[in-house]
């Protein structure tokens, strides 16, 4: 996600500009065609937007299993987003053969996928690859393209920050589309009385508008930096049923659609590292 445009180029374009750094960082997405939604998705995604997210949600298991949650809002009953777990053993978009989640634009698992994230390799090559939290984030396309459905693909990169793990991303925000950096970082049990079981707070690392920009995700926003959102893990038994909240603040209301189907998606994704005890080795890189 290193790209700085205000209209952002292509992928492949991204990855030709991007430093010696950045290529090794990068998989190689040249020559895969681009992924698309799920059967039964619009052509046009502007016809069938996905609905607006509130300001709290909570992730609730449904009854088939971990597999499978509902995003809701404030209270179980208020039930917004269908949520599964994606086990990398298929060939179908988005994810394909890679480990992931699907984040679908309603309560049922027949309705359009609206954004995936999952592991930056296939199943099959990550057996043989050192352990990476790098993702992969598939969302609704920026710009309308003719006689496609495809989706744009972006980056979440990890890394250690002292003793915590942060996890960076870029993404357009408001009515311009500006392209701004934040970073999601650890907050351990040690910390906020608010956050005990421990989580995630969300930061911007860079404002264009005013020329300051982060040049690594370890040495981005000072540490009293507006908190833009909340993941927090749920306490003890309740995590069997009500594993995560997650609280937009501050300005995240006014920050665009795009920018908050984004923060879902990422914490989504955080969650599951979460619970596959993938979310400490990003400390091991």
């Amino acid at each position: 996600m290193e790209r700085v445009s205000s209209v952002p180029p292509s992928y492949s374009q991204a990855l030709q500009s991007a430093s010696p750094q950045d290529d090794q960082a990068l998989p190689l997405y040249r020559d895969v065609a681009p992924p698309s939604y799920s059967d039964g998705a619009p052509t046009d995604p502007t016809t069938s937007p996905y609905r607006p997210f509130p300001a709290v949600m909570n992730g609730y298991y449904s009854m088939a299993g971990i597999k499978t949650l509902f995003l809701c809002g404030a209270s179980r009953d208020e039930r917004l987003f269908f949520v599964k777990l994606h086990m990398g053993l298929g060939v179908k978009a988005p994810l394909g053969a890679r480990n992931g989640l699907l984040l679908r634009n309603g309560t049922s698992s027949k309705d359009a996928v609206i954004a995936a994230a999952g592991d930056d390799l296939p199943l099959a090559a990550r057996v043989h690859a050192p352990d990476k939290p790098t993702t992969i984030v598939h969302l609704p396309p920026l710009e309308p393209r003719a006689n496609t459905r495809g989706m744009d693909t972006e980056v979440m990169r990890a890394g250690p920050a002292g003793d915590d793990v942060v996890f960076l991303f870029s993404v357009e925000v408001g009515e311009r589309q500006q392209r701004e950096r934040f970073e999601w970082r650890e907050i351990k049990k040690r910390g906020d009385d608010a956050a005990k079981p421990g989580g995630f707070r969300l930061v911007q690392v860079s404002n264009r508008r005013k020329g300051t920009t982060a040049s690594t995700s370890c040495c981005g926003a000072a540490s009293d930096a507006e908190v833009l959102a909340l993941l927090l893990w749920s306490p003890g038994l309740s995590k069997m049923t009500h594993p995560f909240s997650l609280q937009l603040q501050g300005r995240a209301m006014s920050m665009g659609s795009r920018w908050s189907l984004t923060v879902v998606a990422t914490a989504l994704r955080l969650w599951e590292l979460y619970i596959q005890s993938k979310v400490g080795q990003a400390r091991l890189r």
